[in-house]
């Protein structure tokens, strides 16, 4: 007979499990005496504020609404009035910044789709360039005239694998104390590391663009934000209703794949997905959303802009593929392109079918195309699909 012994860091005591052996009886647990004290953990107010922000934080599962409840929880607990988040991202060879959510006024605001214009070079944000430089929070004087009020913006980067992607900034009268410096460093690390396990769970680990997993969900916040802003149409016997500015959703097959990977291998095809997913990100714009779908197909979201750009910037991507010189002897890769109008009230999978009716047209007439399924449907090419209306629902 024997039995195995643990303890319950939380209060000390010794818990029994008895395991039975053969033909012995089981080994009894004393109770324990009636005049036992357990300790009790006292927990603060200010504790319990800090734990239920942390679970307000932890409770997203989108980056936008995880970026406006850092700045709002940081604003409750600091008690400080001014408080900015800034995203920095590489484009154009150098970094840019632009803020996503902020306090003003007691309101917490913030804007989760952000555009090439809200963009700006880290040259007018100084105090980021420093921090960024020394890795590390940096403090400046915003008015040092202004003495002894003296606004103080501290300036915090946060990093993922060694790449800045956002920064904190907060303005304060005078400088922080040593309980608001240690809230912030800690809320910030909880931040961090949860904005680390959103991005690996939405992104695509070979080429780094977002999943599959992640489309319904953007596309569906899309649809929603058009629905509280959108022009009715009744120039056609059905009311249609569109979003304004226009969002078209595309699907990119890359021709042929299969040969490259029978041809080259593996490892030379994944190595042509990578170049073609840093083409997507050279040819699109900030707002552009970019996915991954799986195999050799991408997709992607093209935000407010009208049907003769959305066409001129899709087949640009089209001409910057078949131009590009693929290593490891591949030589031209060549893709095709197949779009649809993201309507009002649409679903995710009606304005993917109808990309997807769009791409099959592209490999079947020739591949390394571009097809808009409005365009192919006002001219014939396609027949839309009809609900069968013989079909017995009881």
């Amino acid at each position: 007979m024997y039995h195995l012994a643990r303890y319950n860091g939380l209060c000390g005591n010794k818990i029994c499990i008895p395991m039975k052996s053969g033909n012995h009886a089981l080994a009894h647990h004393e109770p324990e005496a009636e005049n036992s004290t357990k300790p009790t953990i006292e927990r603060s107010p200010r504790a319990v504020t800090i734990l239920e922000q942390i679970g307000t934080i932890t409770q997203h599962r989108d980056v936008a609404l995880l970026d406006k409840s850092i700045v709002a929880s940081l604003t409750e607990l600091t008690k400080v009035p001014h408080i900015q988040l800034l995203v920095i991202e590489a484009r154009d060879a150098d970094y840019k910044a632009a803020p996503v959510a902020w306090s003003e006024d007691g309101d917490i605001r913030f804007q989760p789709d952000l555009t090439e214009d809200d963009f700006l070079p880290l040259s007018h944000y100084p105090l980021l360039t420093l921090a960024l430089e020394k890795q590390e929070t940096v403090q400046g004087s915003l008015n040092p005239n202004s003495l002894p009020t003296d606004l103080q913006r501290y300036c915090d980067p946060i990093f993922l694998k060694g790449i800045p992607v956002a920064c904190l900034n907060i303005d304060s009268q005078g400088k922080l104390g040593p309980q608001q410096v240690e809230v912030v460093t800690g809320m910030l690390a909880v931040y961090r590391n949860y904005l680390s396990l959103l991005e690996d769970s939405q992104k695509d680990t070979l080429t780094g663009l977002s999943n599959r997993k992640t489309f319904d969900y953007t596309v569906s916040r899309l649809l929603s934000a058009c629905n509280k802003d959108c022009l009715e149409d009744g120039t056609q016997a059905g009311r249609r209703y569109l979003c304004a500015p226009e969002n078209w959703l595309c699907v990119v097959d890359i021709d042929h794949f299969k040969r490259v990977n029978d041809r080259f291998g593996h490892l030379f095809g994944d190595e042509v997905l990578i170049l073609i997913a840093n083409i997507m990100r050279q040819s699109f714009r900030q707002q552009d959303r970019l996915f991954r779908f799986g195999g050799e197909e991408f997709v992607i979201l093209l935000r407010n802009i009208a049907p003769d750009d959305a066409a001129l910037t899709i087949d640009r991507f089209r001409q910057n593929v078949q131009s590009h010189a693929f290593p490891g002897g591949v030589g031209q890769v060549t893709v095709s392109v197949g779009y649809s109008l993201i309507r009002n009230y649409d679903i995710p999978s009606t304005v993917l079918g109808q990309a997807d009716e769009a791409l099959y047209f592209a490999k079947e007439h020739g591949r390394n195309q571009v097809h808009c399924y409005e365009t192919l449907s006002d001219q014939g090419l396609l027949h839309k699909k009809e609900m069968n209306s013989d079909v017995e629902l009881f």
